[in-house]
């Protein structure tokens, strides 16, 4: 057995977050190091990264050749990159942003990203969206009391309650953070991250 499977194996993807366990000075932390890195940021993509936090990868996981094959063909598409090679998500940054820069730059290799990827990948329990509600609205609070003047607040915060209360979690970036950032990355969890020793940036 592969040593990232086993790994993965061992992180068990529990999600029993309410309102109380939220750690503010965190959330404000994750929040400003989002804002300074991306100051064209929307609700949504602060969004994005909490729940990127929270879930990891596994909402868009099918099996490993269909992953590296997305991997080989976005790297074709993608740019340049000034974004880190690695980035944490959230405020308890359980998973991380691995750039597609890091395999460009031949830091790391397609199949490696991959491995770690699959291993990243855990079930999402099915009460985990009902939990999660109740995270955002926490960290929502945050955000409206620091960042009260992101462009759209009120008419995203209203599109992603509906999202939640349709019973789904996972949303894209922002129109305007995709032209400003050209973004492309995989969620890698933490751990699996730290074991392709890449550079801050």
């Amino acid at each position: 057995m592969r040593p990232l499977t086993v790994l993965a194996a061992a992180v068990v993807l529990t999600v029993s977050c309410t309102a109380s366990r939220v750690d503010g000075a965190a959330v404000a932390g994750a929040l400003e190091r989002q804002m300074t890195t991306y100051p064209e940021s929307r609700l949504q993509d602060l969004y994005k990264s909490f729940f990127q936090d929270r879930f990891g990868p596994g909402h868009i996981i099918s099996d490993r050749k269909s992953a590296l094959n997305y991997i080989l063909a976005e790297l074709m598409q993608a740019g340049e990159s000034t974004a880190p090679y690695a980035e944490p998500c959230g405020w308890e940054e359980n998973y991380v942003r691995v750039n597609l820069a890091a395999i460009s730059d031949s830091l790391i290799t397609a199949e490696a990203l991959t491995d770690a990827l699959m291993a990243s990948a855990v079930p999402v329990a099915e009460d985990a969206v009902a939990a999660w509600k109740a995270e955002w609205r926490a960290i929502m609070s945050i955000i409206e009391k620091r960042y009260p003047y992101l462009p759209g607040l009120q008419q995203d915060r209203q599109t992603l309650d509906s999202l939640l209360r349709s019973g789904h979690y996972a949303y894209h970036h922002s129109d305007a953070f995709n032209r400003a950032y050209h973004p492309h990355y995989r969620i890698i969890r933490k751990e699996l991250a730290d074991s392709l020793n890449l550079p801050d940036n």
